[in-house]
Order: C-alpha cells, then sequence, then structure tokens
C-alpha cells in the first residue's frame, strides 16, 4: 500500500487477517487512537503520517504473526507455509508488484545476513533482480536500504513503506531463510561506509 492512500479504520479492520490472532489487537489501539475526536484539527493536519504509522503497526504485526508461525513450524520439523490472508495483506500495504519482486528476490537466494563477529551486530546484503546490479545493496529492514527506490519513494515522497529490498530481508529474516556471513567487525563497518559514499543522494 501507498501511503499516500487513505486509511481508514474500516478498511484497517477488514485488512487485517484472522492468521494474526492477538497481534490484531495491538495494530487496532495504533489505529484508533484520537478516532473518539473526529473534529480535532491534529488529526487532519497529521493525516498522512497517522496513515503511515497505522499500516507501519499492521505491517509489524503481520510479520510477527508470520514469525510466529514460522517459529513453530520449525518446531515441529514442518514446512514453514506462508498463508494467503497474509500475502494478500502485505499486498495490500507495500503493492501487489513490490511483493512480488521482493518474493522473487527473497527465494532466489539474493538475500544475506551479514553479522559483525564480537559486536553481533548486523544487516542485510540484498542483491536486485536487474542484470547490471552486481553489488548488493546493503540494508536494515526497517530504517534504510542503499538503492535509490528507497530515498525516492520512502524518504523523499513518503509513497512506500518499504523498498523491496528491504521487503525482501524481512520476509527472509522473518522466515529464517537467509544465509549468514560472520566477518570481522572492521569490515562490516567499511561497508557500512561504503554504502554512505555511495549514496544515490
Amino acid at each position: 500500500m501507498r501511503s499516500g492512500e487513505p486509511c481508514d479504520d474500516a478498511a484497517l479492520a477488514s485488512s487485517v487477517p484472522a492468521f494474526m490472532g492477538a497481534a490484531h489487537a495491538r495494530a487496532r489501539a495504533t489505529s484508533t487512537s484520537d478516532a473518539s475526536d473526529a473534529s480535532n484539527p491534529r488529526r487532519w493536519r497529521d493525516a498522512t503520517n497517522d496513515a503511515r504509522h497505522r499500516c507501519a503497526a499492521i505491517a509489524e504485526a503481520a510479520f510477527d504473526a508470520l514469525a510466529r508461525r514460522a517459529r513453530i513450524a520449525r518446531d515441529s520439523n514442518r514446512a514453514i507455509d506462508v498463508p494467503d490472508d497474509a500475502l494478500e495483506t502485505l499486498a495490500w500495504l507495500y503493492g501487489a508488484k513490490h511483493l512480488q519482486k521482493a518474493l522473487e528476490v527473497m527465494q532466489a537466494g539474493r538475500v544475506r545476513r551479514v553479522v559483525g563477529e564480537r559486536s553481533g551486530r548486523s544487516m542485510y546484503a540484498v542483491h536486485g533482480s536487474g542484470a547490471r546490479e552486481r553489488s548488493p545493496y546493503l540494508c536494515f529492514p526497517a530504517h534504510f536500504c542503499s538503492c535509490r527506490s528507497f530515498f525516492w519513494e520512502c524518504v523523499n515522497r513518503g509513497e512506500a513503506l518499504a523498498c523491496k529490498h528491504q521487503l525482501a530481508a524481512k520476509l527472509a529474516s522473518v522466515l529464517r531463510c537467509a544465509k549468514t556471513t560472520t566477518v570481522d567487525d572492521v569490515l562490516l563497518g567499511n561497508m557500512m561506509m561504503k554504502s554512505l559514499e555511495d549514496d544515490p543522494m
């Protein structure tokens, strides 16, 4: 879903799937703040930011529910399944094409978790689907990606909750399907610095 689109309480209620269980309450608690005072000018002034926060709350609740399903499946030695209503919710939040591309990146094994040997700090290196994308994008699923789409669509225009690399990294993290590489912390820091030097802005 694009953050600039309307995101009213009725839409939120109908879009939270049953598989999310108790996570629904947390998403609804965020979505219904100040709902009792429709004449509150702040409510209308901050409508765009409010919609973004409410949609982000639903996304986080959906990922939490997926993580629980994945954990239960692993503990039972079963294959991890992603229910259709979860995919529908993510498609509603991020856009169907956006989700499809992220799933393709994840399923192709293009997401790698990079962990500092001593610090335990981690980030993701995500190879895009483009033929000319040889170097991976450095990505923190919740906050940052070094690709141009993140700066243009998420930061500058505020039209998307995340780029496809962030979404692929988040899915890989939740479903525990990203390969992990442990590196020296100096190398990890150098990788981060290089991403800033190559900042598309």
